[in-house]
């Protein structure tokens, strides 16, 4: 042996390999604080209206963020919440679910996926994953529905997308709604189209450990004209003004204030023109720690599907 290889290991009391501090990362630049300042000095912090008005969408800031969210991932609609949670909610809220439902969902995730389908009193029936994506394994999808089934939440863990071809199979053999936890998946690619595009809904998370954040904040976006416009609604107090816009669908139409504010959502969209450039950033990091450990005994490295 080396004495190198006889040395103890700092974990149990030897000397730390990086014996300095490292220096806290920090995603913010001169761009961000800027917007930020603009904000600050316009005095308006939030433009949201709960009456029926145009601010019932929103200050110009937040309109900004969403416009840019859908040129960037080539989408019709991107609706901001304050959290990826809330946009969960608003998402199973808007395509109709009720008490008694039941949404197949990972059982390998933040809990927010599977308590976003209880604060609908529906019932989150979990399908197991598969053993080397951890994404939810189509075939135990499909052996979960019932006549009760009304949705599939697909979470991409970690980043991987889960198996869309297969699961938007399912989901329109079964005539159920598809709704994509991109949470920690925002900038990734499945078969060429970017993860969250492929469902009737996806959700993306803004929360500082994300690979953009504002702070605390979410974006759900949709190609359905109603699904968008009944989350905007679940986002903003419905009920205050579903009479006036003349919504006779009144399913799931309770107050709640999901809004995203006029500073994160300045941050947010000078954090967007920094998403592909983060994104490949962490992708050459894994790929380096992956190759690596790849060989190390009793470790399994990831695995990332071909498509």
């Amino acid at each position: 042996m080396t004495s190198q290889s006889t040395k103890t290991l700092a974990l149990l009391g030897g000397p730390q390999a990086c014996p300095i501090k490292l220096k806290r990362y920090n995603p913010i630049g001169s761009e961000e604080i800027a917007a930020v300042t603009a904000v600050l000095e316009s005095g308006v912090l939030s433009q949201f209206l709960g009456t029926w008005s145009d601010d019932f969408y929103g200050g110009p800031r937040v309109k900004e963020f969403e416009r840019a969210w859908e040129a960037w991932f080539g989408v019709t609609h991107a609706v901001s919440v304050n959290s990826c949670t809330s946009g969960l909610i608003a998402a199973l809220g808007a395509i109709g679910i009720e008490p008694g439902d039941e949404v197949i969902v990972s059982p390998w995730t933040m809990c927010a996926s599977a308590t976003a389908i209880l604060h609908w009193n529906a019932i989150p029936v979990f399908a197991d994953i598969e053993a080397e994506t951890f994404c939810i394994d189509p075939s135990s999808v499909e052996a979960n529905i019932t006549e009760h089934t009304r949705a599939i939440v697909a979470i991409d863990i970690f980043g991987h997308p889960a198996n869309m071809a297969e699961l938007s199979r399912i989901a329109k053999q079964h005539n159920l709604k598809l709704i994509s936890d991109s949470a920690q998946a925002p900038g990734a690619l499945y078969r060429n189209h970017y993860a969250g595009t492929l469902a009737d809904i996806g959700v993306y998370s803004l929360n500082y450990h994300k690979h953009i954040h504002t702070g605390e904040g979410g974006v759900a976006i949709t190609a359905d004209d109603t699904l968008a416009e009944r989350m905007r609604l679940i986002r903003n107090h419905a009920e205050a003004v579903v009479g006036d816009m003349g919504h006779t669908d009144l399913r799931n139409m309770i107050g709640h204030n999901f809004r995203l504010g006029e500073i994160e959502a300045a941050l947010g969209t000078q954090q967007l023109k920094k998403l592909g450039k983060l994104v490949a950033g962490k992708q050459a990091a894994a790929e380096r720690l992956t190759a690596g450990l790849r060989d190390l005994p009793g470790l399994r490295t990831p695995v990332v599907a071909p498509d």
